[in-house]
């Protein structure tokens, strides 16, 4: 009996060691695979806004920018009604207008801006989409946006107005009331907006604008001025008060000031504005060339 105990213990012994031996023999390939975690794959829409906004970030590429603002129309066609894919196909379209060369190509891209915008306060703000559509006045509906809506209503004013603008002046004229009250709820709600865009944008309007029409030059400069303090590094600004105000009351010194430190400035000291910079320093050599029909 005990002769087979002692046997039963060596076979077992002997099963233990081989066991050990074959498991550290195995190929990495037979070795048993921890098991891997499942990763979750986004949705049409999460990869067509992941996909522009990586576009986005380099859009002074035209290339980078038509693709950020196909990939946010397929976001958008993918959920129809999202205020977050509708605000960044707003964003994109106007920036695809402020780069256009002349104001007939910007009139397209800044008229897509403004209905982007518009359906993204729509979902924001319900109640001011019930307002416009009962045919309230535009200033008494732009009251009723709250602070998430700013940029969505800043870009329907800005889109509404550029695109009357490239259009002419009758159509400015046409406009100019709900713009003006729209992008000054915006100022209210949230001046910092693209880099002081509020501000910047009626600091121009009012510059081009008869006091009678709710312009004046007294207006327009404190608006470039809070600008300023609101963006000092901000290029778009300097070229619109050159462009705009500067002209208005024949100040040629200044005209050459502001231009001189748009085309003395680093485009990229502000990099998250680099690619708007860029266009502000085109610009600026532009209206350069054009001063001697300006004063």
């Amino acid at each position: 009996m005990q002769e087979l105990r002692t046997a039963a213990l060596v076979a077992l012994a002997v099963i233990v060691v081989l066991g050990v031996s074959a498991a550290g023999c195995r190929r990495p390939g037979e070795t048993a695979a921890a098991p891997v975690e499942a990763r979750a794959v986004p949705s049409p829409f999460e990869a067509a806004l992941e996909q522009g906004d990586h576009a986005f970030s380099d859009r002074g590429d035209p290339e980078k920018l038509a693709l950020a603002i196909s990939a946010y129309r397929r976001a958008a066609a993918a959920r129809p009604g999202d205020g977050a894919a509708e605000l960044r196909l707003a964003r994109a379209e106007a920036f695809r207008a402020l780069a256009a060369r002349t104001p007939a190509e910007a009139k397209e891209p800044w008229d897509a801006s403004a209905r982007a915008a518009e359906r993204a306060l729509r979902a924001a703000v319900p109640s001011w989409a019930q307002a416009i559509d009962r045919g309230e006045d535009p200033a008494a509906a732009a009251a009723r946006v709250d602070a998430p809506g700013a940029e969505a209503l800043y870009l329907v004013a800005q889109g509404t107005m550029r695109a009357a603008q490239a259009t002419g002046y009758a159509a400015v004229l046409a406009v100019k009331d709900a713009a003006l009250s729209m992008m000054a709820r915006a100022a209210e709600l949230d001046e910092r907006i693209d880099a002081a865009g509020p501000h910047r944008a009626l600091g121009a309007w009012r510059a081009a604008l008869p006091v009678a029409a709710g312009g004046g030059a007294a207006a327009a400069r404190a608006h470039f001025e809070r600008a300023r303090q609101l963006a000092p590094d901000d290029l778009l600004g300097r070229v619109a008060e050159a462009e705009t105000y500067a002209v208005l009351v024949q100040d040629a010194a200044l005209f050459d000031k502001l231009l001189a430190e748009v085309v003395g400035s680093d485009p990229a000291r502000d990099p998250d504005r680099a690619p708007e910079n860029a266009i502000a320093q085109r610009r600026a050599a532009e209206l350069r060339e054009r001063r001697a029909r300006l004063f």
